[in-house]
């Protein structure tokens, strides 16, 4: 039982992990999507040849 108590801490910890990181990144999503957009701006948008 000793097993499976570990690997139940183990997982809940890893899935708190990852929702910690999921709520600091949607509460930062503003100022994330500015460092993108100022780190790499939109190159002039060309056409779709991919239908010719």
């Amino acid at each position: 039982m000793l097993n499976l108590s570990a690997t139940l801490i183990a997982f809940l910890s890893f899935v708190a992990v990852v929702l910690f990181i999921c709520v600091i990144a949607y509460r930062n999503a503003d100022r994330l999507e500015a460092f993108v957009e100022r780190k790499f701006p939109k190159s002039a948008s060309r056409p779709n040849r991919s239908r010719e």
